[in-house]
C-alpha cells in the first residue's frame, strides 16, 4: 500500500506528461490517504481553475478521478497526535499524511519537495 498526498494525487489526475504517467503507474498497487485528501484536492483544483490553468469542467472530472484513485481513506483523528509532534517541520496537513504512512508502514508519495526533504518523518518519502 502506498500513501499519497494531495499534491501527488492532483499531479496524477491533471498532468498529461510522463511525470503524471509515472505517478499514475505507482498508484496501481493500491493507494491510501487520510480523509482530508479530498478537500485538499478540491482546493488545489479550485486554485488551478481560478488562475486560468485548468477549465472548470476538466477540474470537476479530475476531482472525480482523484476520488476514485484512492482505494482506502482513513480518519484524521487517530493521526493527530503524531501530526502534532511533527509541527516544527511540517504543516499539520502534511504531517497527517506522514502519520498515516508511519502507521501503515508504507511509503508516502508527494509532489511537495519541502515535505519530501523535511526532517522528522519516520517513513520513506518519494518525490513524484
Amino acid at each position: 500500500m502506498l500513501v499519497i498526498d494531495a499534491s501527488a494525487l492532483v499531479l496524477a489526475v491533471v498532468d498529461t506528461t510522463s511525470r503524471g504517467a509515472a505517478v499514475r503507474q505507482q498508484l496501481l498497487s493500491g493507494v491510501a490517504a487520510p480523509h482530508l485528501v479530498d478537500a485538499e484536492c478540491g482546493q488545489a483544483l479550485r486554485g488551478l481553475v481560478h488562475r486560468g490553468v485548468l477549465p472548470a469542467d476538466r477540474a470537476a472530472t479530475s476531482l472525480a478521478a482523484a476520488r476514485d484513485l484512492v482505494v482506502q481513506r482513513y480518519p484524521v483523528a487517530p493521526l493527530q497526535s503524531r501530526a502534532w509532534e511533527l509541527r516544527d517541520n511540517l504543516s499539520f496537513y502534511n504531517a497527517t499524511y506522514v502519520a498515516l504512512a508511519e502507521v501503515l508502514d508504507a511509503r508516502l508519495l508527494t509532489a511537495d519537495r519541502r515535505l519530501a526533504t523535511a526532517p522528522g518523518p519516520e517513513c520513506p518519502i518519494d518525490l513524484a
